[in-house]
């Protein structure tokens, strides 16, 4: 797809990049768009800043390479060198200025006749519908907003300016999202809670009288689940970035600024601080309090408060060094157990109350 912005030459990108040009590449060349150092086209441009990739430097066929100013590495780049103070913000803006325009040639087109909107329902004029699109009654849409093809907001939803929901987005009745909050394809916000009661003939449904409401310039992943408060809101602070499919059960209260990696898990009523950042499958028990700045390793099991500041990794989440230890030893114990066996055959008398020549000692059942 062609990008929405037209051609720059390398030194109107340098301008705006507020970059150095340097290296034997023609300030006049036309930008064509981004790429990768590995498959890079003589009129692209790419990033540089994981010493994994340095060994593409020498390669690359691309026009430029974005860098960080003081980078190691570069004197063997073959290109000439967009040399900037934070490379990564400085690729941000390049892409930004390269996007593909993948607008859709069918729905946000208005109020297409495929779309319903409820008489009770108040829209703003400048909203786009997309096709199949449905706005339930007592909605509120603020102006700007985009909504994709086959959306279902219900009865209540408000949805403030400038958002965009992409297709298959489901709000149900009551959820709130505030401005600027970008939702991908296939997330419903808003679901029922899972709160169920013991009956005398199975669980029985416990209402989810709640809400679900998402501040500011929050991004929402494709496929996540956000679960409506029992009573109370489920709560998602300004400027945090959800992953695909991750799960928010009811009531839990995410902070301002948090990063959550796909396929995270937090369970009811946790309360997680500001700035803390989750790896990809981490799981969250419920009712615990996550302090503002920590970090969650990938596949952590958190089960205990965790302070502020600090990081854990593991299952069960422990601090991140003490885990490493902990893993360290755990992939010695083959080589251990030989030992304790070869010893317990030299000595017999030290191994009195364990079966010679068992992997594990007899459980204790005793109570």
């Amino acid at each position: 797809m062609k990008p929405i912005e037209q051609s720059l030459t390398l030194s109107e990108l340098a301008k705006r990049l507020n970059a150095r040009l340097t290296g034997d590449r023609e300030p006049d060349s036309v930008v064509a768009g981004m790429s990768t150092l590995q498959d890079a086209g003589p009129e692209e441009v790419c990033y540089y800043g994981n010493p994994r990739y340095r060994r593409f430097l020498s390669s690359t066929e691309a026009l430029a390479v974005i860098a960080s100013e003081g980078e190691t590495g570069l004197e063997s780049c073959s290109c000439g060198l967009l040399l900037v103070e934070d490379a990564y913000l400085a690729f941000r803006e390049a892409l930004m200025l390269f996007m593909p325009d993948r607008r859709s040639g069918f729905g946000e087109e208005g109020r297409p006749s495929t779309s319903v909107v409820h008489p009770d329902a108040v829209v703003d004029e400048s909203v786009l519908l997309g096709h199949f699109s449905v706005v339930d009654r007592d909605c509120r849409i603020g102006p700007g907003t985009v909504i994709g093809p086959g959306c279902y907001l219900g009865p209540g939803v408000v949805v403030g300016e400038d958002c965009v929901l992409r297709h298959n987005v489901t709000l149900e009745a009551g959820t709130v999202l505030e401005d600027r909050i970008i939702v991908h394809s296939g997330a419903v916000l808003g679901s029922d809670g899972f709160g169920f009661a013991r009956g005398p003939s199975g669980p029985l449904k416990v209402p989810q009288n709640g809400n679900v409401v998402v501040r500011s310039d929050v991004e929402i992943g494709a496929n996540c689940a956000i679960d409506r408060g029992t009573v109370g809101n489920t709560i998602i602070e300004a400027h945090t970035k959800l992953d695909n499919l991750v799960h928010l059960a009811h009531n839990v209260r995410l902070g301002s600024a948090c990063m959550l990696a796909a396929q995270t898990g937090i369970a009811g009523s946790t309360v997680v601080g500001n700035g803390v950042v989750f790896g990809g499958q981490a799981g969250l028990v419920g009712h615990l309090n996550v302090g503002d700045g920590s970090a969650i390793g990938a596949q952590a099991g958190v089960t205990k408060d965790i302070r502020a500041g600090t990081t854990v990794s593991g299952y069960p989440a422990r601090l991140h060094d003490k885990a490493r230890k902990i893993e360290a030893v755990t992939s010695m114990l083959p080589e251990l157990l030989e030992r304790i066996r070869k010893l317990e055959r030299r000595f017999p008398e030290s191994s009195e109350g364990l079966e010679s020549g068992t992997d594990e000692p007899e459980a204790d059942n005793s109570q």
